[in-house]
């Protein structure tokens, strides 16, 4: 059975051969290209087949070459030989030619002239397309997601996309998604395996084959040991605000050797520079920065989170986000009631004035101030959510408008509420001294009344008195009351 070797074209043949000058070499096989076209496509197989002219010396084999550098020897007796291949690529084509070894009288082997020479032209493959990541350093932290996008050029024609890392068709697990234009690579969560460098390339349909274009040009992935996740912090530490109190949230950075810049988040959406007032303060060493809002905005509660973006020639690659940390914003305290007994505010002097002020929250601690006409008149702290300021015997300074506020404990600080309603408080005079001086001389008239009458009906009862009436009654000055005899 033949056997084919290949040599390097510019092998020396005389260190195998004798050969004579050109006239006395055998003479030049005829060479014959199957199938025969115009133009061959990568991967169309091409047979070539050489034939050597009738003579007595025993053929003892065949060499093809082309002027790409190719040489094949074939071991054969036999007085042709047919050699076949794949065109795989533009150093296919060109020119082909054939000769054949046979013995002269002192049997060393002589290679025969040249034959003509056959031309086969090799359709270029498609022009290569761009490979393009979505880091332009290609440089990226583990569990970064990796975007790598084919481009081909123009978009006549239906095409297939392979993507390659160090020359094998790419990967396992990953996501493709292709147009006629362009394809899609998506490494959803990237590790240290993916370091390496990418191609890719597609496929035309041509004549009813799929041609595969160039490669595109190298990109370069180095993935690296990822950053560690943050540390957000929060004040007020208990994570408690009250609306309109001021909100301070840090995030800590556990690296100080790199460019940083840090991102917050509320809700897992990030928190854009200036909302609600906030104010972002770089640190030095910058390895972790503050966002404080100044005035903690109504209805601000949520899960927060942080980031950051660390430099890496050139590139910024994000860190994982931060555990989540709860925030809660509470309403301010609410407005107090104030409660009077007696409930109308008007007390004689001398009567009690109790006064309540009833706090309403779930702080636990509170602190209560009354005041009248603007000025406190009493305060005390308890752990009850109303406090009593009791008048046992009201004077005329009493009269006045009252009213009360209290104090809420959040998160260590105390939180003022507004004040209540004012409710006013009046005084009115005794009546008592009036009255009994009425009675007094009331009762003095009826007694003199009683006694005259006593004393009258006594003398009348002896018989001595008697009634003379009125005698003049133009002067009733000039006569007694009564006459008694």
């Amino acid at each position: 059975m033949e056997s084919p070797y290949f040599l390097p074209l510019l092998a020396t043949l005389q260190i195998f051969f004798l050969c004579g000058s050109p006239a006395d070499l055998p003479a030049p096989p005829n060479i014959f290209v199957s199938p025969e076209k115009m133009e061959y496509l990568i991967g169309d197989a091409v047979s070539f087949r050489c034939e050597a002219p009738s003579s007595k010396a025993k053929v003892q084999g065949f060499q093809f070459s082309g002027t790409a550098g190719w040489a094949v020897d074939i071991r054969t007796f036999r007085k042709a030989y047919t050699y076949s291949f794949n065109i795989t690529g533009p150093k296919d084509g060109g020119s082909h030619t054939c000769r054949y070894t046979v013995t002269d009288r002192l049997l060393r082997p002589v290679r025969s002239k040249e034959s003509k020479a056959i031309i086969i032209n090799v359709k270029d493959p498609p022009l290569p397309p761009m490979l393009s990541l979505n880091t332009s350093s290609g440089v990226v932290s583990e569990g970064y997601p990796l975007l790598f996008i084919c481009m081909a050029p123009g978009n006549t024609v239906e095409r297939r996309f392979h993507f390659y890392k160090e020359g094998a068709e790419v990967i396992p697990g990953a996501e493709v998604n292709s147009s006629e234009t362009s394809a899609q690579l998506c490494i959803p969560q990237s590790s240290q395996n993916h370091t390496g460098n990418f191609t890719c390339a597609y496929e035309e349909e041509v004549e009813g084959r799929w041609i595969l274009s160039f490669v595109s040009s190298i990109v370069t992935v180095f993935v690296k040991e990822p950053p560690f996740a943050p540390e957000l912090g929060v004040d007020p530490s208990s994570a408690v605000v009250t609306e309109g109190y001021p909100l301070r949230l840090t995030c800590i950075a556990f690296r100080d050797d790199s460019r940083l810049r840090f991102h917050f988040y509320r809700d897992g959406v990030e928190i854009p520079p200036g909302q609600a007032g906030s104010e972002t303060t770089a640190m030095n060493p910058g390895n972790f920065t503050e966002l404080l809002f100044p005035q903690t905005p109504r209805r601000f509660s949520g899960k927060f989170t942080c980031g950051f973006e660390e430099d890496v020639d050139g590139t910024w690659v994000p860190s994982p986000q931060s555990k989540v940390l709860e925030v809660t914003v509470k309403d301010p305290p609410a407005q107090p009631d104030l409660i009077l007994n007696p409930a109308s505010g008007e007390v004689r002097e001398g009567d009690p004035l109790l006064i309540t002020c009833v706090a309403y929250g779930t702080s636990g601690e509170w602190k209560f101030y009354f005041y009248k006409d603007g000025t406190e008149q009493f305060s005390e702290a308890c752990t009850r959510n109303r406090s009593f300021f009791s008048i046992p015997a009201a004077k005329p300074t009493v009269t006045g408008q009252f009213t009360c506020r209290y104090e809420e404990r959040v998160s260590g600080k105390w939180i003022p509420s507004p004040l209540s309603q004012a409710m006013m408080v009046t005084m009115h005079a005794s009546s008592l001294p009036i009255p009994l001086v009425t009675g007094c001389a009331a009762a003095a008239a009826a007694l003199v009344v009683v006694l005259l009458l006593a004393a009258f009906i006594c003398q009348r009862r002896r018989g001595h008195v008697h009634w003379k009436g009125l005698h003049n009654k133009d002067d009733t000055s000039a006569y007694p009351l009564a006459l008694v005899s």
